[in-house]
């Protein structure tokens, strides 16, 4: 036989036994979709259009989309008379661990019925008042916003350090918040944010009187954040940013950056201090237009950066992801998924086939949010073979009923499964639409 005959043939017999592996992985489920995705839909370039800074809304809309979210109560106005159903906001932020005792760890241990108790006691419902003292505050630091008056973790496993149920969500430094209570222990004040209801350390907050409190609630001029993180350092201390925050500040004529940073003095009270930094590109004039371009640039930015439940180990989850790219433009959504879905226009899929949700949201617009029970993406659009990708930020999926966490902001198709084997094309309960195709 000549050699290259005798190679042929060698060569198919590689392909047939390559060909069976595959079908024998494909039947035993080891091949599934690729997550995260790489190479170049797994960047922004890739998505960016020529004609994508046309601005999808305008700011008058932004603003009425922000007042019809406070009306149905999804979000708050915290420049408006506060709310004074105290009480039932305390229930309701404790979201059902104050009805039975949960059943979760602390410290590595069960939690126990007395360490439940106490922990629900110290927010002192007994001692409201007929009439509320609402105080303006502003945060000095990053602060955890908790379910329950305590900073102790609670965890569904005993050696469970990332997904603490008391988690609620974030503040930035220098976002205002409207006190309603403090707790027994005086450590804990219950507050109201722009968008939740919750604990905070009461070191973490300065009081301040209403003018000086709506320089930050409602500054004039300010500069949002638009790189991932935002570390300022300064005399000692460091703010940590996220993404989408607000910063009061002005741009000198030279252009240095002029920011006002809050700063709690030994009374508690806030005092403002000025602090100089060059422009690095990482902070924008007032709130980017909201266009196609810069929702793919701003998506991209935490691009595998660590997901953080409620705000937690310094990062973002997936309804914190889609919010602050959205609040960097000027659009304030609810902080949970599930608020999120009511804030939206919604093309409802519960019920469609496969072949009738592929269909659907190919004619859904960049940008639009896919939610699935638990988790939100936001839609990158389809490639030129007509596969739909997306972008979120995931902390877990399924391969043939193994959970693999991946903790992190990724690009992926809708092939990737939960634990009962389904692809996650076929758990989308919603496309949401924000802003209407370009």
């Amino acid at each position: 036989m000549p050699e290259d005959s005798c190679v042929r043939s060698f060569l198919r017999i590689i392909a047939v036994a390559a060909a069976f592996l595959v079908i024998a992985e494909l039947s035993a489920g080891v091949v599934h979709a690729e997550l995260p995705v790489m190479g170049k839909a797994a960047t922004a370039d890739a998505w960016l259009r020529v004609n994508g800074d046309t601005p999808l809304l305008t700011a008058e809309a932004c603003a009425e989309l922000a007042r019809v979210n406070v009306q149905r109560g999804l979000t708050y106005d915290l420049t408006a008379a506060a709310d004074a159903r105290v009480g039932m906001q305390i229930h309701a932020a404790a979201q059902g661990y104050d009805e039975t005792l949960p059943d979760l760890y602390d410290g590595g241990q069960p939690l126990t019925a007395e360490r439940w108790q106490s922990v629900c006691a110290n927010r002192a419902i007994e001692s409201l008042g007929a009439i509320i003292d609402v105080r303006p505050a502003v945060a000095v630091r990053r602060a955890d916003v908790r379910l329950l008056p305590t900073a102790d973790g609670w965890y569904e496993s005993p050696d469970d350090m990332y997904y603490d149920a008391l988690q609620g969500t974030v503040l930035d430094p220098g976002e205002a918040v409207l006190v309603l209570h403090t707790s027994g222990d005086r450590r804990f004040a219950f507050v109201e944010t722009r968008d939740y209801h919750g604990w905070v350390d009461v070191d973490a907050l300065a009081y301040a009187d209403w003018e000086t409190w709506c320089g930050f609630a409602a500054p004039e001029e300010f500069f949002t954040v638009t790189a991932a993180q935002l570390r300022l350092a300064e005399a000692g201390r460091e703010h940590l940013y996220q993404l989408g925050a607000k910063i009061s500040g002005t741009r000198a004529t030279d252009g240095t950056l002029h920011l006002y940073l809050p700063v709690r003095d030994a009374g508690g009270h806030l005092a403002v201090q000025e602090v100089r930094r060059t422009d690095d590109g990482s902070l924008t004039e007032g709130r980017l237009p909201l266009t196609h371009n810069n929702l793919i640039r701003l998506a991209f930015r935490p691009l595998r950066t660590e997901y953080g439940w409620g705000g937690g180990n310094d990062g973002m989850d997936c309804s914190s992801y889609v919010q602050n790219i959205y609040r960097a433009m000027g659009v304030e959504l609810p902080r949970d998924a599930d608020m999120q879905e009511r804030a939206c226009a919604l093309l409802p899929l519960t019920g469609r086939t496969t072949a009738e949700r592929y269909e659907r949201l190919a004619h859904a617009p960049p940008g639009a949010l896919l939610f699935r029970p638990g988790h939100v993406m936001l839609y990158l659009g389809q490639d030129a073979g007509g596969i739909p990708y997306v972008i979120h930020d995931i902390s877990s999926y399924y391969e043939d009923g193994v959970q693999h966490y991946i903790r992190q902001v990724v690009v992926s198709t809708l092939d990737f499964q939960n634990e009962r084997g389904t692809a996650a094309i076929d758990t989308l309960t919603a496309i949401g639409l924000i802003a209407p195709a370009p």
